[in-house]
């Protein structure tokens, strides 16, 4: 892992480890608080590095000192529950020619937000949190196969798996990731840290759609919609079925009250990403704001077809009918 100040939730990470790791590796960017003094308790290796804007550079460090197998990376604020460790001992001892796993990071909340999951979690450091935002990651993979992060922030292995044409699956074990819960003022010096560092990618690889794509999703944070609406259409540009970028560039439209050029875009995204429900069910809910509700029933119809359990559009296509008196 990587630390700066990290002496709030390292004694809970380190102690989720303990039993199933043979080294602990800490790359540490400059802390000035007990991080290192929690690290050595558990007998952590813990170099000092040099922060240069690269949290993938300051990763790979960090790799480059692991001497076993395997490695495991967690954040600080994230820690494994029992079965995620009896899960990860089954997985390194029988990879069947996988070379690396996807782990699901769940961040909880202390509010529901757009997108968050229930918690019904069983697991005691988190039950009291009621939401929870899912995220699958790879994060446990092969040592010496060349492995790397990419990208300066929002740092992934996924590139370099693909790169290197090595497989990698889907696990059934949970990071518990406790980060969305410290106080509003340390998220957003955080924040802004990420901003400063994505403009910086951005003029690393300014035809990157990645890149483009979380400058886009920066200024959106920041209500910027007139940079965010710049820079989701150059991701567009560069790579038209990215992320669903039409949607995106759709929604932005809908914040600024324009409900045609929302239509334009979500039906940009559909031709893009015609298997993808979201796209129809988006369209249609627009519909139904205008109160279009029969040109709704027939986008939500067609939809249902191709996925018939999809409870959205199954929901949407009810409030179609009842509308319409059917």
């Amino acid at each position: 892992m990587i630390t700066k100040n990290e002496e709030k939730y390292l004694e809970s990470c380190l102690k989720s480890v303990q039993g199933i790791v043979d080294e602990i590796i800490i790359a540490d960017t400059g802390s000035t608080d007990n991080t290192k003094e929690v690290a050595a308790k558990f007998g952590a290796k813990v170099w000092g590095i040099k922060w240069s804007d690269d949290f993938s550079a300051a990763r790979n460090e960090s790799l480059k000192q692991a001497t076993k197998d395997w490695i495991l990376v967690l954040d600080a604020d994230e820690m494994l529950d029992e079965k995620g460790r009896i899960e990860i001992k089954k997985l390194v001892e029988s990879p069947l020619g996988f070379y690396g796993f996807s782990l699901e990071q769940r961040s909880y909340l202390a509010n529901p937000s757009k997108g968050a999951i229930k918690n019904d979690s069983d697991f005691e450091e988190v039950k009291k949190y009621q939401f929870y935002i899912s995220n699958f990651l790879v994060r446990l993979f092969k040592n010496n196969s060349g492995i790397a992060f990419r990208n300066r922030v929002h740092e992934l292995v996924e590139d370099s798996l693909k790169e290197k044409d090595l497989k990698s699956k889907k696990s059934g074990v949970t990071i518990h990731h406790l980060g969305s819960l410290n106080p509003k003022e340390q998220q957003e010096q955080k924040y802004q840290a990420y901003q400063k560092i994505i403009l910086k990618q951005l003029e690393d690889d300014s035809n990157s759609p990645r890149y483009n794509y979380q400058a886009a999703r920066m200024y959106l944070g920041i209500k910027n919609y007139t940079k965010a609406l710049e820079y989701f259409g150059k991701t567009a540009k560069l790579d038209p079925k990215y992320k669903l970028v039409y949607s995106e560039i759709a929604k932005i439209h809908l914040l600024m009250d324009d409900k045609n050029r929302a239509i334009e875009f979500f039906k940009k995204s559909q031709k893009e990403n015609p298997e993808d429900p979201s796209t129809a069910n988006n369209l249609a809910v627009v519909y139904m704001s205008m109160g279009k509700f029969g040109r709704a029933k027939e986008l939500l119809e067609d939809a249902i077809k191709k996925t018939p359990d999809n409870k959205p559009l199954k929901y949407n296509y009810s409030q179609c009918l009842k509308n319409l008196g059917k």
